[in-house]
């Protein structure tokens, strides 16, 4: 009987925090900073894609552009779940109205253009782009050009299905219409991955002076 109380008396007592539980006041500032830093990353990284769009060459019914370069680019810098959220902010700004595709298409008119399959793989593709992404060490180049070939052949494989289904192509013509892209993505493909690798070791070596001042 005398147990039963006193491990009654014992549930009821308050639980407090230890040092080691207690959150400090810098450690409460710094995830704050850390998620006001994320927020501002993916609005950058989807500006730059907006950007990316703007820069294109006409070829056939799909122009060339920048945007596949920044949506890898972002994967590779964000990693998977932050690149999509921000490949994701930048299709949602063009579905919604806003201009922000290649020759200002945006809307209805995106859903059901040439287009529409490309853009709708981008934050799938900047999330398989981001897997390519180390967490404490800029990983070897070779891995960042897998991811980054599955990512454009994601791209372009739901770019084709768009073209069968917007267009009316065959699939034979709509995967020849893909061929003038695949120049243009190699180099953008090692462009985006030595990019993310100096990008890597700078934040790298960034981190290492704070952790040791």
């Amino acid at each position: 009987m005398n147990s039963e109380n006193a491990s009654h008396q014992y549930s009821k007592e308050p639980l407090t925090e230890t040092p080691e539980t207690r959150e400090t006041p810098e450690e409460k500032t710094s995830l704050g900073r850390d998620e006001i830093e994320s927020v501002i990353l993916v609005a950058l990284w989807a500006a730059l894609m907006a950007a990316g769009a703007w820069i294109s060459i006409p070829a056939g019914p799909v122009p060339i552009t920048l945007q596949t370069f920044f949506v890898m680019l972002a994967g590779y810098s964000l990693g998977p779940a932050r690149g999509f959220l921000a490949a994701f902010l930048y299709v949602l700004a063009g579905i919604v109205g806003f201009p922000v595709f290649a020759g200002g298409v945006a809307g209805v008119a995106l859903i059901l253009g040439p287009t529409a399959g490309y853009a709708l793989s981008f934050p799938f593709s900047a999330a398989i782009a981001g897997l390519a992404r180390g967490k404490t060490v800029p990983r070897p180049a070779g891995v960042y050009v897998l991811y980054g070939v599955l990512a454009t052949s994601l791209t372009l494989a739901m770019g084709t299905v768009g073209l069968i289904l917007n267009l009316k192509l065959g699939l034979a013509m709509a995967l020849v219409a893909n061929v003038p892209f695949l120049p243009g993505d190699v180099l953008k493909l090692l462009a985006a991955t030595l990019l993310a690798r100096s990008m890597a070791k700078r934040t790298l070596g960034r981190a290492v002076k704070k952790a040791a001042a």
